[in-house]
């Protein structure tokens, strides 16, 4: 649940930074590295297997599957929601909504995570692939 919708400028500096977590995951997703999910992102080979799943049922087979470019990730400009939304939970943690990008065109799949801090590094969490 939302308790905001619009960003607050130290909001958008940690999507910043997150972004690019968020892409190394799309990138592995794509992959299908079950491997790289584990190692680099917590993510359980049950847990990566519902991904597969989702990803196959809103993508044919061989389309690549990204983010957005980071200069448009969260410009809403001329459309109805940034590419990439970020807005606090009722719990205080930052979410993320991702709109996924079909051989580099937007679709109608989003991908939905949350942040988190630990000392320096940013940590991801997988909640679901929706629309």
């Amino acid at each position: 649940m939302r308790l905001q919708s619009s960003v607050n400028s130290g909001q958008l500096a940690y999507g910043l930074r997150a972004y690019m977590k968020v892409k190394q995951l799309v990138i592995t997703i794509n992959q299908r590295d079950s491997q790289a999910l584990q190692r680099d992102f917590g993510i359980s080979t049950a847990v990566a297997d519902e991904i597969y799943e989702a990803i196959d049922d809103y993508f044919d087979r061989g389309t690549k599957v990204s983010i957005c470019p980071e200069m448009e990730a969260f410009e809403s400009r001329g459309k109805q929601r940034p590419f990439v939304d970020i807005y606090e939970t009722d719990d205080g943690v930052l979410g993320l909504e991702c709109i996924l990008f079909a051989d580099g065109e937007p679709s109608e799949a989003i991908l939905h995570l949350e942040v988190s801090e630990t000392d320096p590094q940013l940590s991801l969490y997988y909640k679901y692939i929706g629309s």
